[in-house]
Parts: structure tokens; C-alpha cells; sequence
């Protein structure tokens, strides 16, 4: 038995970003944009502002959002009466207005009391709309938010199904201008979404074609890119494959890639798809041999004659991304690996298609300090 649900409507295609205006869940509605100071700084970003004529601009959203953030945009959507969030920029702009938009029309204060405390929402948001500007998050179509809590020193993803944003436009044309190592991390950040997506216990067969799918695309285009980073059909390829991804995952949730990755970018500040690329080879090393034929096959499917080349093939596309590979080049003292292992062992681990201990992680810690 199983079940697939996606509630949101998808825009997708070069250059759909420019008739945003015109939606009707943006055109005549008290609007707040959600974006960060540098994606607002972008040209076409700010003819788009102009041309919603929003009641307030939230540019304030951090690379790995936070509670206070939440709150504070909140307030700010109480203040305005907003009825529509626009976030446009990566995941954290998404993840920030889809948690803020609940929290807004609740009577509480801050997102902590959902986020950890054990809360759940029961009213309906306020309508997100969804603008990515990288390939990677997939966040534009999941109910899904990374938050940090910084006082709790706590990372963790929240989901509600209120999460989902109404609309999704996705304009490969906003990822031109992305910097190949900005480009590197969020596409194989939308690799682990596949791949977790397609290994976790919770997996089904929608979900594992489209996860096949978003992961052939990047195999085949991440490079592409890399050579020519204003390639419209690989931006164009790349985002489609983001989407794929996140729409791969978002039911049957990740496991043991983004558990390890949570850590490493709560205490290391690592951005969350080079967190998420870290310890992927030897997940996959890990995972494999447990999974009864299935990785050979998503392998095969890739292109691949066997996994280890599918491995070294990762390897490779984070090292020419500029992604770090090794403890030393993610600046992690070997004394902290305990302190990330402990931390590691968030409920997405549950997911994962193999039982995992603090042994076993010691043992992957080891050969990323080795190489």
C-alpha cells in the first residue's frame, strides 16, 4: 500500500518567473516578499519585486535559517496582514516562509514551540508562493523546513502538510548567475534527495522513478555546467532535475545523508548541500549491500556499470565544485567526531534502508580523515 500527494501547482520554463505579477495568488493581494540581501541585490530579482509591488520585503533570511527568523519575519506578516508569502531565492528563503506563514496565524510567538516543543498546526496558512534561484532544495514543492535553533544549538527539519506552498515557479533562467561552487552544493544536495528518496523505508514506486530520474539528469548535466555555466539547456536541466528530486523525496523523507548532515552544518556551519555531500560516497558504500539489488539498479540506470563507479563519479563532481571531501578540508578537528556522531542521530536515521551505530559512523569518520 502506498500513497503520493503533491498539492502544489508547478510553473516551470525559462523565463516564467517574469508573468509572476499576473498569478492569482499574487495579483490584487497584500503581498510579503521572503529573500535574503543577496539574492535581493540581483538585477532581474529586483525587477521582479518591482513588478509585485509587495507591502513589505523580508530580506533578512540567513544561509541556514533560524527560529529568531521565523519569528521575526512573523511578526513582520502579522504587521502587514499579508495575505500571500512570495519567497524567492534557495531553500532557506522557502523554508523560512512556509514555517512563518503557520506560525502567523497562530496566537504564538516563536516557531520553537512547533520546531521542538511538540506542537502541530491545525489552521490553514497563509498561501505560500514559491520562487527558487538555485537547483537543489526542491523545496519550492515539499512541506517540508530545516530550521536551527541556535539557543538549543538543535538542527532538525519540521513537516506539516500545511507546509506545501500553493504555487511553484520555477525559472531556470534565475540560476545563470550562480557561482559553480553555490551551483555544486545545491545540485548534489538534490542528488541526496534523490538518492535517500529512492533507499528510504518509506520509499514507493512514484517517488522511486522520478528519483531515478532527477539523479540520471544531474549525472549527465552537472557536468555540462561546469564547462559552461551560462548553458541554458544544463540550467534548464539542472533545475528540472531539482524539482524531480524534491518531489522524489518529500513523501518518503531522507535518512541517514541528511541526518549526518545536520551537525555538520549546525555546529561547523557548513551550507547544507556541501553538509549533505560530505558523507555521501560512504553512504552509499554503507547503504548498498543492504538494499537487495536496488542501488545496482539505480546505478545501472544512471548510466553506470557498477556502484564504485557511480561513487567515484560523486567524488569527482564534488572536487570539482570545490565542495571539501576530507575532515581537514571541511575544517573539522578530528577531536569533534564524536561530538558529530552523537549529534547525528536524528528520527530521519530511522529511514534508513540499514541499521546504523556510533561504531558504524566512527568507521566512515575514519576514512574521510584518511583520504
Amino acid at each position: 500500500m502506498w500513497t503520493f500527494h503533491l498539492p502544489t501547482k508547478i510553473h516551470f520554463g525559462l523565463n516564467a518567473a517574469a508573468s509572476i505579477s499576473e498569478l492569482p495568488e499574487i495579483c490584487g493581494r497584500r503581498v510579503v516578499i521572503v529573500t535574503d540581501s543577496v539574492v535581493r541585490s540581483v538585477s532581474e530579482i529586483q525587477q521582479l519585486i518591482e513588478k509585485t509591488a509587495p507591502s513589505a520585503v523580508f530580506d533578512k533570511v540567513r544561509p541556514n535559517p533560524t527560529v529568531a527568523n521565523v519569528d521575526e519575519l512573523t511578526r513582520l506578516l502579522r504587521e502587514n496582514n499579508a495575505e500571500t508569502v512570495l519567497a524567492i531565492g534557495g531553500g532557506s528563503s522557502m523554508d523560512t516562509a512556509k514555517a512563518a506563514a503557520n506560525l502567523a496565524v497562530t496566537t504564538d510567538a516563536s516557531i520553537r514551540a512547533y520546531h521542538s516543543e511538540g506542537k502541530t498546526f491545525s489552521q490553514k496558512p497563509i498561501p505560500v508562493v514559491t520562487i527558487p534561484t538555485t537547483a537543489g532544495t526542491g523545496s519550492e514543492v515539499t512541506p517540508i523546513a530545516v530550521l536551527d535553533d541556535e539557543e538549543k544549538i538543535f538542527k532538525s527539519p519540521m513537516s506539516s502538510p500545511s507546509f506545501y506552498p500553493v504555487c511553484a515557479v520555477v525559472d531556470p533562467a534565475l540560476t545563470f548567475s550562480l557561482p559553480i561552487h553555490v551551483t555544486a552544493a545545491t545540485v548534489l544536495d538534490a542528488l541526496s534527495h534523490a538518492i535517500e528518496g529512492y533507499w528510504s523505508k518509506q520509499h514507493q514506486p512514484i517517488c522511486d522513478t522520478l528519483a531515478k530520474e532527477a539523479a540520471r539528469i544531474i549525472f549527465a548535466h552537472l557536468p555540462e555546467v561546469y564547462d559552461n555555466p551560462k548553458s541554458a539547456a544544463g540550467r534548464k536541466a539542472l533545475s528540472y532535475a531539482a524539482l524531480t528530486a524534491g518531489i522524489a523525496f518529500h513523501l518518503p523523507k531522507n535518512a541517514m545523508i541528511h541526518a549526518c548532515s545536520f551537525p555538520l552544518s549546525n555546529r561547523l556551519h557548513l551550507s547544507h548541500g556541501a553538509a549533505c555531500a560530505f558523507t555521501m560516497e560512504e553512504a552509499i558504500r554503507f547503504n548498498a549491500p543492504a538494499m537487495n539489488g536496488r542501488m545496482e539498479e539505480f546505478a545501472k540506470f544512471c548510466g553506470f556499470d557498477e556502484i564504485e563507479t557511480m561513487i567515484q563519479t560523486i567524488a569527482f563532481l564534488k572536487r570539482r565544485g570545490g565542495l571539501p571531501c576530507t575532515l581537514q578540508e571541511a575544517g573539522i578537528d578530528s577531536s569533534l567526531t564524536e561530538t558529530l556522531i552523537r549529534e547525528s542521530f536524528h528520527p530521519l536515521m530511522n529511514n534508513n534502508p540499514r541499521p546504523v551505530t556510533e561504531e558504524d559512523l566512527r568507521k566512515i569518520y575514519t576514512k574521510l580523515e584518511a583520504r
